[in-house]
């Protein structure tokens, strides 16, 4: 079990690989992927209850919690082909494979997520009420393989809202009628050139998944998903435990965009932005059998016609080590970024030379409920770019609310972890939040308050947040979340602010059905 309730490593980062032993490919043969045991498969091991995870082994909820919590189309993600190894196994009985019986070498899954969230107290600039909305997410995927190391891909998506309160907040993050999101072929080669090495090449429009994904990641709670046209390839070493990740594409331009065609969900094809490049590197290291190491590179290039014109080089590293029971982990990311941009459609370019800092400890306590303890700290210089990132595992619900975004902030937190049951999951979060320059033409950034006095201080406020997930069934999970906004001086007297100062409490409620 559990498609949903086993999300351990659904949305894999593409920079990311599995641990291995040395396997030297028979150079004179094509092999076929085998998923290799591997020290990480090992240490992977999940009791009946949570509370008899064994002390020493990666909690199965803990492998990689940040989509575990939070519901959407996984099931493009669910296998990893260059590996050969499965998140989960498909074993519910109800699903469209099993009632088409399609034959072995073709894949079909429709997933259906419906979702109502709301707020009262405004926050935004010059806003005087909140916002709700009915946000209803389907996605069909398909996949067939002619052969072993060959597939064709294509996953069908329509994204749609009802009952907005407010219009004008509507944008291309809740709507996307009956768009390819993805359409692609891929080949894997193995032992290519005989060098040992295992190598696959995806062409055609895209999602992509890397790293951390601060800076280019899979968004599961959004109602849509960032897009590439281009090519991505990964170049994996069994032996040496490294993987080369590449890719050139093209970013694409999400329609409609204007108010009223939102409003309505009216159909328009998406399509590849024009002179727009995004392009780079990630190569990921196994520093030791827990500890791994990632260096990146990445450019993107919007030409003038696009809204803020990015043109921008961002480097970065990263640190860090897998959450094991009963031992302590760490995560260290530094990213910097040159370059230029501008504030808004309107504005001139501005000089960009920014940086962004994570730094996080984590303990995973050997008890029942395998409880897992986290204490995190962000700093976003003023006017850094996050690129396609996502938000919501690290600064709460980014569908009509996103109150933060990864530019001009610090933010040091914490987050508890519980897994009571094999089929729930629960996190509580706190954090705390300044502007890193409260002078900044940036200002709160997602709230469009700018104080360039430096009047009203630097503190935005304080936020909690509760999230619990129950995976009902291997067909139908649910999910609620609260997520409050405690303002603080920034908040409450910025010029513009609402003149509401009451907390902001947002709620939402989910479900998603799988077949």
């Amino acid at each position: 079990m559990r498609w949903l309730s086993i999300t351990l490593s659904l949305l894999v980062p593409v920079g990311v690989l599995a641990d291995s032993e040395p396997v030297k490919p028979e150079p004179a043969q094509k092999k076929k992927p085998q998923a290799r045991e591997t020290e990480k498969d090992r240490l992977s091991s999940s009791g009946a209850t949570p509370g008899l995870d064994p002390k020493g082994h990666i909690v199965p909820e803990d492998l990689d919690y940040r989509p575990r919590m939070s519901l959407g189309a996984v099931a493009s993600l669910r296998k990893d082909e260059l590996t050969g190894k499965a998140a989960w196994a498909e074993a519910q009985a109800w699903s469209l494979q099993r009632w088409f019986d399609t034959p072995d070498w073709m894949s079909l899954t429709l997933e259906e997520r419906v979702r109502y969230e709301a707020y009262a107290t405004p926050w935004i600039k010059d806003n005087t009420q909140g916002q709700n909305a009915l946000p209803i997410q389907s996605v069909v995927w398909f996949q067939a393989r002619p052969e072993e190391d060959v597939r064709f891909e294509a996953e069908f998506w329509d994204a749609r809202q009802y009952g907005s309160s407010d219009p004008n907040k509507i944008d291309t993050t809740m709507v996307n009628v009956l768009n390819l999101e993805q359409v692609f072929g891929a080949m894997i080669h193995r032992n290519l050139l005989g060098s040992g090495l295992d190598s696959e090449t995806k062409l055609g429009q895209m999602h992509m998944d890397f790293g951390s994904r601060r800076l280019i990641g899979v968004v599961p709670f959004k109602n849509t998903q960032f897009q590439y046209v281009g090519i991505q390839n990964r170049l994996l070493s069994h032996e040496e435990g490294w993987e080369l990740s590449t890719f050139a594409n093209v970013p694409v331009n999400i329609l409609p965009n204007t108010t009223a065609a939102l409003q309505s969900n009216q159909w328009v094809w998406n399509r590849p932005l024009t002179d727009a490049v995004f392009t780079g590197a990630l190569f990921n290291k196994h520093l030791s059998a827990q500890d791994r190491s990632e260096l990146y590179f990445y450019y993107l290039h919007e030409g003038e016609a696009i809204n803020l014109s990015r043109n921008l080089y961002t480097p970065g590293f990263r640190f860090y080590r897998e959450p094991y029971k009963g031992e302590w982990d760490y995560e260290i990311e530094t990213i910097g970024q040159t370059g230029s941009k501008r504030q808004n459609a309107s504005s001139a370019d501005l000089g960009v030379g920014s940086i962004m800092q994570h730094l996080q400890v984590g303990y995973n306590f050997n008890t029942a409920w395998d409880p897992r303890f986290l204490l995190q700290w962000d700093y976003a210089s003023s006017h850094f770019d996050s690129l396609f990132p996502s938000t919501v595992s690290e600064y709460g619900p980014d569908g009509v609310l996103t109150l933060f975004a990864r530019t001009n902030l610090i933010s040091p937190g914490y987050r508890l972890f519980l897994v009571p049951h094999r089929d729930f999951a629960f996190y509580v979060a706190n954090r705390f939040w300044w502007l890193a320059d409260p002078r900044s033409t940036t200002g709160w950034a997602n709230a469009q308050l700018v104080d360039t006095s430096g009047s009203a201080g630097s503190y935005v406020g304080q936020t909690w947040e509760l999230n619990g997930r129950w995976d009902a069934h291997d067909n139908i999970a649910f999910q609620v979340g609260w997520q409050v906004l405690m303002k603080g001086n920034f908040a409450r007297y910025a010029p513009g602010a609402p003149t509401n100062h009451d907390n902001v409490n947002y709620w939402f409620v989910q479900t998603e059905v799988r077949f």
